[in-house]
Order: C-alpha cells, then sequence, then structure tokens
C-alpha cells in the first residue's frame, strides 16, 4: 500500500491533499483511482485513507480509520557514516533504514577520497540522500522519515558528541581486543554508530574519539566494507536492545 508521509496539520475535516511528487507517483505509476487506499502517516499518527478525488495537480482522500501499530524502535540509532565513492552512501541509507535507524551524519574524513569543495554539490547530495531514506520509509513501512543531517568533518563531528548522553560506537580494523557485544550489556536511549570510509580512520581520528570516552570496537576477524559495517553494527545493537523481534 502506497505510503504517504505529511505533517499533522495537513489533515482537515478527515480529509487530506496528496500533492507534488507523491501524487504524480499516485497518477502515473500506480494509476490510482478513487476508491483506492493508501496510507497516511503523520508526526504522531497512522491512518488508512481512499481516495475521493484525482485532480491534475493533486489527489484528495478522506481517512478512513487510525492504524494503532508503530513500527519504530524505542531507541534511537544515528549513523555517522564517512562518506564512501560512487553511489554507496545510497546504499548504506537504504539498508540502514530499512533497519530502523534514525538519522545520518555523512562524515569527511581524513581518507574520505570524495571531495564536496562546492556548496551546491553538498546540498544536491544532502538532498539525494534524503530523497533515498523518504523512499526507502516507505518501503520498509517506517512511521517516520529518518533525517540526513549537514556533513561534517571529524572534528565537528566529536564537538558535538562530547555534549551527547549516548553510547558512542567506533568499529575500527585494528582494534582486536574490545568486542561490540562487551559493550552492550545495558541497553541505552541513543546510540551514535561511527563508520570510516573505505581507507578506515586515521589513529589520530580514532585518539580524538577515545577522549571522549568513544567505545573503539572490533567486529570480528574479518575486514568488513564501509558500505557493511554500519548496518551489521546497527543490526547488532538492535538485537541487544531487543529491537529484531
Amino acid at each position: 500500500m502506497f505510503r504517504y508521509f505529511c505533517d499533522d496539520d495537513r489533515i482537515s475535516n478527515d480529509k487530506v491533499t496528496v500533492e507534488g511528487g507523491d501524487a504524480k507517483h499516485l497518477k502515473t505509476i500506480l494509476r490510482a483511482q478513487p476508491g483506492d487506499r493508501i496510507s497516511v502517516v503523520t508526526e504522531s499518527k497512522e491512518y488508512i485513507a481512499e481516495i475521493i478525488e484525482v485532480n491534475k495537480e493533486n489527489i484528495i482522500c478522506t481517512l478512513i480509520e487510525e492504524v494503532l501499530t508503530c513500527n519504530e524502535t524505542k531507541i534511537n540509532i544515528t549513523l555517522c557514516q564517512g562518506i564512501p565513492k560512487q553511489t554507496k552512501m545510497e546504499t548504506i541509507i537504504q539498508q540502514n533504514v530499512e533497519l530502523g535507524v534514525k538519522s545520518f551524519i555523512p562524515l569527511i574524513t581524513e581518507r574520505t577520497v570524495v571531495k564536496l569543495n562546492d556548496k551546491d554539490r553538498e546540498q544536491k547530495k544532502l538532498d539525494r540522500w534524503q530523497k533515498i531514506t523518504k523512499e526507502s520509509a516507505k518501503q520498509s513501512k517506517r512511521n517516520i522519515i529518518p533525517e540526513v543531517e549537514p556533513i561534517m568533518t571529524v572534528k565537528e563531528l566529536v564537538g558535538k558528541l562530547k555534549n551527547e548522553d549516548a553510547l558512542i560506537l567506533v568499529p575500527y580494523e585494528l582494534e582486536d581486543v574490545k568486542l561490540l557485544k562487551d559493550v552492550l550489556y545495558e541497553p541505552k536511549q541513543n546510540y551514535y554508530i561511527v563508520i570510516g570510509p573505505e581507507g578506515g580512520f586515521d589513529i589520530k581520528e580514532i585518539e580524538m574519539f577515545q577522549e571522549i570516552g568513544a567505545h573503539i570496537v572490533t567486529l570480528g576477524k574479518r575486514i568488513l566494507r564501509t558500505e557493511t559495517a554500519g548496518v551489521v553494527t546497527a543490526a547488532i545493537v538492535m538485537y541487544a536492545c531487543n529491537e529484531m523481534n
């Protein structure tokens, strides 16, 4: 069933108007007709709605019933991802949205190959990544659209995290003592998972994370790709917090 995200104030007299790209998708791709039903997800609730009008610029629906189930996790995971080459970031975002990650911070590190020197280019990347979160949230029946935050450097991220009440996890290929499972003995509310790009983190960056109390952990004997490490870590955190059942 098509999933439409909107603000609470878009609903008036038990009706909602679908506009923009969502309306175009419903009309041209799904061939929506009056009588068809969609899911309407607001900031606080989810509804089943029935299409009553298909117009040139919009589609008008009336709410049929409220859906009482929620597909969101009780914990909050933010994935801080070293920006990889090509379109790997899109895959990373897509898979982690499906898993339940609630926000993303694209990260510029010492070994990041991708250079975003132009503000317009940077914004286009952010817009593209935010679009991916929306599409993946629809597919995986999320109740929210996860946020892609502005791109940060490692120094900026460290400055942000030192004031956060959260468990900070940094998988690192040269760590061979501290296991991820050893720091997940007590469930927390907030988690930050910090993943390096293809070349991994520089030792100076690891020291910066250690200084703010981050846990530098190993994910095992095998080296994981940057596009694999985040989703593996997030899945393990979800499982440890009983969010996979």
